[in-house]
């Protein structure tokens, strides 16, 4: 009876996973989902909906963008770390629920090194610092010497406690021993209208939301925080190179999908997402926010997203920030 059961058992496994690898060649045969942690209409979802068109045109079959945002992106992460692992639902994943949150938030529901199935760095974005013109300074280090005179007089304008861009900040001011106050906004747009304004003198943002007033000589950049120089800004340097070093955050954005995916599966979904970032409307999409396109490994993607818990970790609890 023994011999039975473990013959049983063991035609079982066999035939599971001969199932489980037809499935796999058989890849995609329905729609595959694209869940997107952000609400629609912004940077995250415009770039998404580009990269899922041409993963479309790749594996022969439609991607469908679905867009489920709250909590910090912690609804929409979750959403993709609890589907069923057959390569049907996978979705967007970046710095914020993926590092920030794990020490920003005091649980959540998923492990983002553990119950994931890393496919690839999608595309990375740097943030600005920038300033009104009446500051009366042309580059960060007038802007330093400026803060440095003055100790807690001068505050900084970013999209929201607990974002990249109070984490930027804050970085700064540490890194460069400054006394600096965040004011933290309901996102990018009203932070950059009151510097616009003059109501706060210094910001942090990105391209997209500053682009055009920084053109018509409203607003006046001063780095970007990346320690590349940015495409649409070459004249600009880096917070690394005007003499913080090692400086560096910026806004990620992957591909992932459950933990569990078959091999063959998450192959093809690598395959078909790298040729989509190379696609000319892809690479427009990113050029023109100042952000550059990745497509490296699931083996780097993962030890990559490994390194940015702590490092993000360590820039949230500089801060002070705590989730509501």
């Amino acid at each position: 009876m023994r011999k039975k059961n473990m013959f049983l058992l063991a035609t079982g496994l066999v035939a599971a996973f001969c199932m489980t690898a037809a499935q796999a060649q058989d890849y995609p045969h329905k729609p595959i989902r694209l869940i997107v942690p952000y609400a629609a209409g912004g940077v995250t979802d415009v770039i998404s909906r580009a990269i899922a068109r041409q993963m479309s045109e790749q594996l022969k079959q439609v991607v469908v963008v679905d867009n489920r945002t709250g909590a910090g992106g912690n609804i929409g992460t979750d959403m993709i770390a609890k589907a069923a692992p057959d390569g049907y639902t996978i979705g967007i994943v970046t710095n914020g629920p993926m590092a920030a949150n794990k020490t920003l938030y005091s649980h959540l529901p998923y492990n983002p090194e553990t119950d994931f199935t890393p496919i690839t760095l999608l595309f990375t974005v740097p943030y600005m610092v920038f300033v009104h013109p009446s500051l009366g300074v042309n580059n960060i280090q007038e802007l330093v010497k400026l803060l440095k005179a003055n100790p807690g007089k001068y505050s900084y304008a970013h999209g929201g406690i607990g974002t990249a861009q109070h984490f930027a900040g804050e970085q700064f001011a540490t890194m460069a021993g400054l006394k600096l106050n965040a004011i933290g906004y309901k996102g990018e747009a009203p932070a950059v209208s009151d510097v616009l304004g003059g109501h706060v003198p210094i910001g942090i943002s990105s391209y997209t939301s500053i682009g055009s007033h920084y053109k018509s000589g409203g607003l006046r950049i001063v780095a970007v925080t990346t320690q590349h120089r940015s495409p649409l800004l070459p004249d600009v340097p880096t917070l690394d190179e005007s003499g913080l070093k090692g400086y560096e955050v910026y806004p990620w954005f992957g591909l992932a999908g459950p933990a569990g995916m078959p091999p063959e599966v998450a192959k093809k979904l690598h395959e078909a997402t790298v040729a989509s970032l190379k696609s000319p409307e892809v690479q427009k999409a990113v050029g023109d926010i100042g952000g550059t396109t990745g497509g490296n490994s699931p083996q780097d993607f993962a030890r990559f997203i490994s390194s940015e818990i702590p490092r993000w970790g360590e820039m949230v609890k500089q801060s002070g920030a705590k989730a509501n």
